[in-house]
């Protein structure tokens, strides 16, 4: 699922006084619609047009049913149109992502954007707020910029608001414990990161680690909200329940089990998280399921009151923060990043090895792949052709996760299980490992490995810099 929103042309100006609340659902609307347009839904019609001749899929039915949803909308009939043209483009652009060759051009993903914005409003011009939140959640979910669909959200929120019966008794607390249980597979833990002094500035902290990239476990005495509130999950199911969220169900490691899912935020809690913590079965393989590096503060903006930005990203220049939310076992494969990273354990734990860019030469970098040491087998061989004799739909499941993992910034080892006759060179590496509880956050500099595996039902953030 695409979640990181890279396309610069979605960018509207909502400094506008004419998208202040005050407006009409049909007035915003049609303010927002001629925003649409000329910041880029008038080149993507262009873009459409211009890529009619060269695709075998119906560019021209897609240029035609977006100008449709770029229509002002002043009567019934206007709205029945526009009904239909933005439902024939979800469902062609989503059949094209999902069974064809992809979202190719940016033009595509702005067709869905817009398409499911128009269709939202239809729905709260009905009164009906869930069906217009899950058409602007898909819209966040799939690129677009959360600024794009706030005002909207805001509208479909006063409206579900209205409707709900305030008499609802609210259901049992679902703690996530402050401690790590006994049947936890526990990390051998090597050679302990190190801890920074808890009464150190930020300017210390920019001096001595990151100006010198070197990775460092930070220590505050922080009060945010967030750790104590976020611990009760029932608050993510109760307050936001409605709100639809992209997962990653199975191991990450396993083709045939591992999926893509958007799910609600309730079904995620109750049929994903609450098992794990009251020892019930659960519905994903093996019981894992993430929802992993994503802008949920994009979507769900009141969530970002719960804490604040840590100090300590004065170092650098902020550019944005992920949620990570999930099972416990959830694991990302060791890896590194072009960017510094803040990362903050707010809820249960999770078990963190670093290595530093120096030991890159012992890690066994991958192309993207993983065929060397893992239970999945890789879609492309080495010399970079497929292997024939499989079915297509067997090629198409490796390619999702070569796709998936073709950064070619991920080892091939496993790293609490590594294979020393694979990969003999690893035992010459350094680890550099912390176990991190509610509170605890560490600097991990751009371009050092790390590898991360939930021990309990975790919620983290991480802040890029």
């Amino acid at each position: 699922m695409a979640q990181a929103n890279n396309n610069k042309r979605l960018v509207i100006d909502y400094d506008d006084s004419s998208t202040k609340p005050s407006l009409s659902i049909k007035e915003l609307l049609n303010v927002i619609t001629k925003q649409l347009a000329e910041s880029f839904g008038n080149d993507c019609v262009r873009e459409l047009n211009d890529d009619e001749q060269k695709f075998s899929f119906a560019s021209k039915r897609l240029s035609e049913n977006l100008q449709i949803c770029l229509l002002e909308q002043n009567n019934d009939q206007d709205a029945t149109m526009v009904v239909t043209a933005a439902s024939a483009l979800i469902h062609e652009l989503w059949d094209l992502l999902k069974h064809g060759v992809g979202w190719t051009k940016p033009c595509f993903r702005e067709c869905y954007v817009i398409a499911q914005i128009r269709l939202a409003v239809c729905y709260l011009e009905k009164d009906d707020g869930r069906e217009a939140l899950k058409c602007l959640d898909m819209a966040v979910i799939m690129g677009c910029p959360g600024e794009l669909a706030r005002e909207f959200v805001r509208k479909a929120e006063e409206v579900i608001e209205s409707s709900t019966d305030k008499n609802n008794e609210k259901s049992e607390r679902l703690l996530v414990s402050n401690t790590i249980p006994e049947q936890t597979s526990m990390p051998k833990i090597c050679n302990a990161l190190e801890k920074i002094a808890t009464d150190a500035t930020w300017k210390v902290f920019k001096r001595e680690y990151f100006d010198m990239d070197k990775p460092v476990q930070l220590t505050s005495n922080f009060d945010m909200p967030c750790i104590e509130k976020w611990r009760d999950l029932r608050y993510f199911s109760e307050r936001f329940g409605n709100r639809l969220v992209p997962l990653e169900i199975g191991k990450y490691d396993d083709v045939d089990n591992w999926r893509e899912e958007i799910i609600t935020m309730e079904e995620f809690v109750n049929e994903h998280l609450a098992p794990d913590i009251i020892g019930g079965s659960k519905s994903s393989s093996d019981g894992v399921s993430y929802l992993a590096q994503h802008q949920l503060f994009e979507q769900i903006p009141q969530l970002a009151q719960d804490f604040e930005i840590p100090e300590w990203c004065n170092a650098g220049r902020f550019e944005r923060c992920n949620v990570w939310l999930g099972t416990s076992g959830t694991v990302t494969p060791l890896h590194f990043d072009s960017y510094d990273n803040i990362f903050g354990q707010i809820v249960g734990y999770k078990f963190i090895r670093l290595y530093l860019e120096s030991d890159s030469k012992y890690l066994y970098k991958s192309g993207g792949s993983w065929e060397e040491n893992r239970s999945w087998t890789d879609a492309v061989n080495d010399n970079g052709n497929e292997d024939n004799k499989e079915s297509n739909a067997s090629k198409n499941t490796r390619k999702k996760q070569t796709f998936r993992n073709a950064q070619g910034n991920i080892s091939r080892v496993d790293v609490e299980n590594p294979n020393h006759e694979k990969f003999p060179e690893f035992k010459n590496a350094k680890p550099l490992d912390v176990i991190l509880g509610p509170g605890d956050f560490i600097y991990i500099p751009s371009r050092t490995w790390h590898y991360v595996r939930s021990l309990t039902v975790s919620c983290s953030l991480n802040f890029l810099f």
